[in-house]
């Protein structure tokens, strides 16, 4: 039972580093533009089926649809980002506005590639069935290059965002956009960045979903369970918070899975979010602020 037990939390450790790159891209725009952008879900699912039609109709190996996705991603983020601030959309406004662009993004998905289950045939996706044994723990390589990049994604953008002067833009924005703007830093622009980085991030989590999961359009409804726990536990706008988070929520499921059943993964995570929310409702790896 110990076996199964540490293959549970090594198991639920990488996939908390994929839980990171679903959520920091929301974490972001929430946080720091205070827009709580659901259409981030629908970016997620539609990075996973490109990289199951290039790597169907092209065979090309899913990692490379990288090339595609984000820029395709960053450029999406951009344009939604413009039009929040052309129709001068508030918080509350930006979160119905994008569950309406998610349910469009639904459907069209739904249409293109119907509600039907799609997986990458074996023969162009070798991460589907490729681990290696560390002792008697089976480590997925999917899982753990998708912890890698969470890993680089949190460094990355938190060498971004204090070190740099986009970051000290960023954290300007945070404290105060009208002394920002005072001070001559182009609010906008900074926003419009920002935007076209976290939506790539959701984009790229598609990617890795697509590289050992089964793909159906209903899919996206299951990770508001885990996105949002992920998001609030970690602290908005933390990208470090999101990969730790990432990893409780990940280890809790498994490990709930393993000794109690798949029923009472959510239960424990929202258990665990309950308490945080009671007793560091900042989030658990931030102080009062979320960058």
């Amino acid at each position: 039972m110990n076996d199964v037990l540490n293959q549970a939390i090594v198991s639920g450790i990488l996939i908390g580093g994929l839980y990171a790159v679903m959520s920091v891209g929301i974490s972001l725009t929430w946080g720091v533009l205070k827009i709580i952008n659901l259409a981030h879900f629908s970016f997620i699912l539609l990075g996973a089926y490109v990289t199951y039609q290039l790597s169907t109709t092209l065979g090309w190996d899913p990692l490379i649809a990288l090339v595609i996705v984000i820029p395709g991603g960053f450029l999406a983020g951009v344009i939604m980002q413009v039009f929040f601030e052309l129709a001068k959309v508030d918080e509350f406004q930006s979160l119905i506005i994008s569950f309406g662009i998610f349910i469009i993004f639904q459907s069209v998905t739904r249409t293109i590639w119907t509600a039907d289950f799609r997986r990458i045939d074996g023969d162009t996706n070798p991460y589907e069935s490729m681990s290696f044994f560390v002792g008697d723990i089976a480590v997925q390589v999917a899982t753990l290059i998708a912890f890698g990049v969470a890993v680089a994604i949190a460094i990355g953008m938190t060498v971004l965002l204090t070190r740099t002067y986009f970051g000290k833009a960023v954290r300007a924005i945070v404290e105060d956009p009208e002394i920002a703007r005072a001070y001559g830093i182009d609010v906008r622009r900074v926003a419009v960045l920002l935007s076209g980085l976290a939506t790539a991030f959701s984009a790229v989590a598609g990617v890795f979903i697509a590289t050992f999961q089964s793909l159906s359009p209903n899919m996206s409804f299951g990770w508001f369970g885990i996105v949002f726990p992920v998001v609030i536990l970690g602290g908005l706008g933390s990208t470090v918070g999101a990969l730790g988070a990432g990893v409780i929520v990940g280890v809790a499921a498994g490990v709930a899975t393993t000794e109690w059943g798949p029923l009472s993964a959510s239960l424990v995570t929202f258990l665990i979010l309950i308490a945080a929310l009671l007793f560091r409702p900042q989030g658990l790896f931030t102080r009062q602020s979320s960058t």
